[in-house]
């Protein structure tokens, strides 16, 4: 059985969480270590598959979170 959230915590959630992220993304934009162009919701939608990568021999997530991350850097 898949869980799904209901659509109402997730409206209500969505908000503080894209202002979070939001708040973290500006703060390494004004000190160089994050690039530009990084959006929060981009950062949300790609960070969701991460909780989906399946666990075990071939769980995938740490490699994953290591290329959103690389993404996220400014390159010098």
């Amino acid at each position: 059985m898949t869980r799904r959230l209901c659509p109402a915590i997730a409206e209500q959630s969505y908000g503080p969480v894209i202002a979070a992220i939001t708040e973290l993304l500006d703060a390494g934009k004004k000190d160089g270590s994050i690039r530009p162009d990084a959006d929060p919701g981009d950062f949300l939608q790609l960070t969701g598959a991460l909780w989906r990568a399946a666990a075990g021999p071939e769980d995938r997530a740490p490699h994953m979170l290591a290329l959103i991350l690389d993404g996220l850097r400014t390159h010098r």
